[in-house]
């Protein structure tokens, strides 16, 4: 049996190893093998979530269902497993996280190519894929070095995100020409570009607050402002379920989410009972970061320079409603090139989600980001390469002629 592994990226090496007793060639487009595995976690390479099937699913935005099949065959344990068996000590820290013990993204990605060429998976590098071609013997593999024939071809080419890893798209081409919907690719886990402009609070991380638009629950944690937008972890969630969503749309941040509006306009009357005589503009120190307060007070139809003994009661129960529902618009995303993941890809109803075989070609499997199925940060997107990887692997070597 003859095996081509298109992309060595994370769900190729795994789907190499797997192949058992097949020859198996892994074509990689760079220079070096797990390019991408390199920045994932930055740098320590969070490479999988050590959960129950049922939470693990919880955490997938796109066609969870779909995998339910490959995470029963090659589960979190799994995969620690795999990395511990191939020379990489590893760690689980605070929220089921799994790492490589020594923070090096690098140690992942040794184990995996270990894994791959214990199974004798020849690795060309540099060699990108032009074309395949379904015929009578088997599939033909144009590259430029020439054209070779395999028994399966496993296609684990990526998605778009952190183009300059390789994985910038080309390979979706291939992938219609042989028959398949791609579902349109679009940024996920990434920062968001805003309308407004608060850059003034650039780098501040805002804790313990709740982030919300029309369609999507309210998402509790923090988030930083950026240069030209807001970012952090409930901002990279919000953007995964937001992935499809029309832009311009409005998402509102609540400051404090811990208090009702009521419990809120308390908790002013009792500030502003300390500060009568003060600048309006300087009687929310208490309450909100220093960087905040000057978009808070421009937004609430309050003169900052106003005492606070002015504040009228309807004033003061405006201001809390706006601290729980200070609204910013969406413009857009910060694109593919700080995207952590892909939403989109090929079109799950096309692969068979027990063996990650074509519907459409027989012979051809799909590993890893190239399908439609993506998830929230906390390694889950890695554990889904692995499994898909190893399912895709393991049947290819498999499956008869």
């Amino acid at each position: 049996m003859k095996i081509a592994v298109i992309g060595g990226g994370a769900s190729g090496l795994v789907a190499a190893g797997s192949a058992k007793g097949a020859e198996v060639v892994i074509f990689e487009r760079t220079d070096k093998l797990g390019k991408k595995l390199y920045i994932t976690g930055k740098g320590r390479c969070n490479f999988t979530n050590v959960c129950d099937s049922q939470t693990f699913l919880s955490n997938v935005v796109t066609n969870a269902s779909f995998l339910r099949s490959a995470l029963s065959k090659f589960s979190p344990d799994d995969a620690v497993r795999l990395i511990n068996e191939n020379g990489c000590k590893t760690k689980i820290e605070r929220g089921r996280r799994g790492f490589p013990q020594s923070d090096k993204a690098s140690d992942v990605i040794k184990a995996l190519r270990k894994y791959a060429e214990n199974n004798n998976a020849r690795i060309e590098l540099h060699a990108e894929i032009d074309q395949i071609i379904p015929d009578d013997n088997g599939l033909i593999v144009r590259h430029a070095g020439g054209s070779e024939t395999f028994d399966r071809v496993i296609i684990c080419t990526g998605g778009m995100s952190y183009p300059q890893t390789g994985s910038d798209g080309r390979a979706y081409n291939i992938i219609r020409a042989l028959g398949h919907n791609i579902i349109a690719p679009v940024p996920s886990l990434v920062g968001l570009i805003l309308k407004e402009d608060i850059s003034s609070a650039q780098g501040l991380t805002l804790k313990n607050i709740t982030v919300r638009t029309d369609g999507i629950k309210p998402i509790f944690g923090d988030m930083m402002i950026t240069d030209n937008g807001i970012s952090g972890p409930i901002i990279l969630t919000l953007s995964a379920y937001a992935a499809r969503k029309q832009t311009p749309y409005t998402v509102y941040i609540d400051f404090k989410p811990a208090m009702t509006t009521d419990e809120l306009d308390a908790r002013l009357v009792r500030d502003f009972s300390d500060r009568l005589n003060k600048q309006f503009k300087n009687a929310l120190d208490d309450l909100l970061p220093q960087a905040m307060i000057k978009h808070v007070v421009a937004r609430s139809g309050i003169g900052a320079a106003r005492q606070v003994n002015s504040v009228t009661k309807s004033e003061r129960r405006a201001l809390a409603e706006l601290i729980k529902n200070f609204s910013l618009n969406v413009t857009g995303s910060e694109g593919f090139e700080r995207a952590v993941i892909t939403s989109g890809g090929v079109d799950v109803r096309t692969v068979n989600p027990k063996t990650m075989e074509s519907r459409i070609v027989k012979g051809l499997y799909f590993g890893g980001e190239a399908i439609d199925v993506d998830a929230l940060t906390g390694g889950y997107n890695l554990q889904i390469a692995f499994a898909t990887g190893y399912v895709a692997g393991t049947s290819a070597a498999q499956a008869d002629d």
